[in-house]
Parts: structure tokens; C-alpha cells; sequence
């Protein structure tokens, strides 16, 4: 047997893939030192959100191709989740839906917030995301952890605190960025409710993965919208003259970079998220973060190798990778439902051959042998 196996492996991959190059070339363009825009928070959230409304064009599509359906084939329609709700039950299945999709965008919105306001913030506080997730994900949808998980985390935690030890991170950022540190680790406390509403949103709700991100995206442009009208005209933390009077094509291609992949991000993490978990979404998140060390210094090339082993452990989490040691892959999804499978035909054989031995021996048998049942 392989030490080494691939796991489940299907078209649910494809999202994964795409939302890891997407993230890499946003990190690349986060760290860009020729432009202003990430001195404005309120400006890259607001083209960030921006990004996510663009949801709009395919959600639009599918509405018409749902109306399509329904108006061509309302039998195979009837089959189909609807955009909405289902005929039975309707008023149930769309109860609170857009509490959901509401709260959705309010977590977004603060962990955004966040995000930006703690962008100086170097130690990788990323790497808690995969336990906070997988916490969220039992709260919410009771899915068990097993060795194998419980392993990975371990790990992961410990090597991204090795990281931060060799860089000097974390030892820095207690003593001059203690407030700021904080915020962070709660903004991945908040990024990882928000993975498991969003789930639960499109999942128990029926919402689309476009539809929510449009809704989200709509709700932060008008909130950012008056956040940034209230700030110039009353606050002025940002100075909002200074970037557009200097705006200029450097500007308008890293804008156009953010937009293009933050919404590559947005809805790759969506899609995956509701096509197998949002602690899949980690594997997205730990590609991205190799882009801020492609200088190929000597430290860099420590903390890529590093980060290289943590993305092979978010591979064995998420069971694409599975290791045959110690019982690790025992409890995958795939070896429990073999498992069932082979037990579900062991019952199934066992039925015919008492059929078959009570068909040989006679009638007389068959009332013995369910007496002999009852008495056990």
C-alpha cells in the first residue's frame, strides 16, 4: 500500500485552482509600493465591493435561464432548485433568507475593515483560520473532526509560529503593534463565520453563489458610500484628494488588478465553500501567501518551504491528499463510505443466502429460523 494516496478527486477542484491563482496575483499587487490606494481603507473596500457586485451580470443570466427552463419544460423545472425557493414549503425555505444574506454582508463588511486597517500586520494570523472554521463548521453543520484533522491543525499552527519566530513577527508586533495584532486575530475569528454563513446561506436558503455575492456587494458599495461621504466631509481621516488628484495609469491598473482579483477570490472561495467547506477556502488563502516571498532571499526560501508544508497539510485536512500511516486516512470521507458500501452488500448477500438456504430446505425452516430470531 502507498504511503502517499490521492483522495477524492473531481471537478470540485477546479474553484480550488482558480481561486489559488486569483489570490497569488492579489497578494502580489497588495504589496505594490507605487501606489496609494492601501493607504485608504475605505477606497479598497469600496473596489473591492465593487468587484463583488459584478456578480450582477452572471446572476442576471441565470435568472433568465431559470425563467427559460421554466417556461419551456416547467416539468423539468419542477426538478430543478430554483433560484428562490421551492414551490412546497416555500414560505419556510425562504424564511429569513434575507437575515442571512444581510449578516453575510456584515461580516464581510467588518472583517474587510479590519483587513485593510491591519494591513501593516506581518505575523500570520491566517493559520488560525483552519481550526476557527472547523470549530464554526461543527457549531453549525456538526461535522466531525478526526486524526487526521486534528493532526493537520497541529501542525499547521505550530509551523506558522515557527515562521513568525524566524522572522521576528510575532516578537515585534506584541511590543509595538499589540492593538493591532489583536484586531487581526479577530478578523480571522470573523472571516471564518462568515465562510460557514455564507455556506449555510446558499445551502440551507438556497441562495446562489452569484446572487449572494451580488447582494453582499451591493450592501457594502452603498455602506462605504456613505462611510466615505461622512470621512470627507466631516472626519477626514483619508485624504481623498491626494489619491485622485494623483491618479493616474499606474493607479487605474492596480485598481483594475484588485477588482479583477478580488472577484476571482470572492467567488471561487463562494464556490468552493458550498461545493465541499469552507475549510477548503484555506487552501486558497495558503497559495496566496507565497507571493509575498518570491524575492527567493535566503529567509524567503526557508518560509516557502515552510508554507509549502503547510499547504500539503490543508491538502491532507481537506483529504484531497491522503497518508496511510498510523490509521490517519482511516476516518476520510472516502474509506467510511467504502466501508459502508462494503457493509451495505455484506447485509444484502447475507439476506440471500438465508433466502436461498430457507428456498432449499422448505417452508418448515423458515418458520424456525424466525423463531429463532424472535428469541434472540
Amino acid at each position: 500500500m502507498a504511503f502517499i494516496v490521492l483522495g477524492k478527486i473531481d471537478k470540485n477542484l477546479i474553484p480550488i485552482i482558480v481561486g489559488c491563482i486569483f489570490c497569488f496575483f492579489n497578494r502580489l499587487i497588495n504589496q505594490y509600493d507605487g501606489t496609494i490606494l492601501f493607504e485608504n481603507p475605505i477606497l479598497t473596500n469600496s473596489f473591492d465591493s465593487f468587484s463583488r457586485f459584478l456578480a450582477v451580470i452572471p446572476y442576471i443570466i441565470l435568472i433568465i435561464r431559470s425563467k427559460r427552463i421554466k417556461n419551456n419544460d416547467i416539468d423539468n423545472y419542477n426538478r430543478t432548485p430554483p433560484l428562490f425557493s421551492y414551490k412546497k414549503n416555500k414560505y419556510e425555505i425562504v424564511k429569513y433568507k434575507a437575515g442571512f444574506i444581510f449578516l453575510s454582508a456584515i461580516l464581510y463588511l467588518i472583517q474587510s475593515i479590519f483587513f485593510v486597517y491591519t494591513f501593516k500586520i506581518k505575523t500570520n494570523s491566517w493559520i488560525w483560520y483552519i481550526l476557527i472554521a472547523s470549530i464554526f463548521c461543527y457549531l453549525i453543520f456538526k461535522i466531525k473532526l478526526y486524526n487526521h484533522h486534528y493532526l493537520s491543525i497541529v501542525l499547521i499552527i505550530l509551523i506558522g509560529f515557527s515562521i513568525d519566530l524566524i522572522l521576528g513577527n510575532i516578537q515585534n508586533e506584541i511590543v509595538d503593534n499589540y492593538t493591532l495584532l489583536l484586531i487581526r486575530f479577530i478578523r480571522e475569528i470573523l472571516v471564518s463565520l462568515y465562510n460557514v454563513v455564507a455556506k449555510y446561506t446558499m445551502e440551507k436558503k438556497y441562495v446562489s453563489v452569484y446572487e449572494l455575492s451580488f447582494y453582499i456587494g451591493l450592501i457594502n458599495m452603498i455602506l462605504f458610500g456613505f462611510f466615505s461621504i461622512l470621512d470627507y466631509n466631516f472626519f477626514k481621516l483619508y485624504d481623498y484628494d491626494k489619491y485622485f488628484n494623483n491618479f493616474n495609469y499606474i493607479e487605474l491598473f492596480v485598481v483594475l488588478g484588485v477588482i479583477i482579483t478580488q472577484l476571482g477570490i470572492n467567488l471561487s472561495a463562494l464556490i468552493t465553500s458550498k461545493n465541499t467547506s469552507p475549510c477548503h477556502v484555506f487552501i486558497i488563502f495558503v497559495f496566496g501567501q507565497l507571493a509575498y516571498y518570491i524575492d527567493f532571499s535566503t529567509h524567503s526560501i526557508i518560509i516557502i518551504l515552510f508554507l509549502i508544508i503547510i499547504l500539503f497539510l490543508s491538502l491532507i485536512f481537506n483529504e484531497i491528499i491522503e497518508i496511510n500511516l498510523f490509521g490517519l486516512s482511516y476516518n476520510t470521507k472516502r474509506n467510511i463510505a467504502n466501508r459502508a458500501i462494503i457493509e451495505d452488500s455484506s447485509i444484502k448477500k447475507t439476506e440471500k443466502d438465508i433466502i436461498k438456504l430457507a428456498v432449499g430446505k422448505g417452508e418448515e425452516y423458515l418458520i424456525e429460523l424466525g423463531d429463532e430470531v424472535d428469541a434472540n
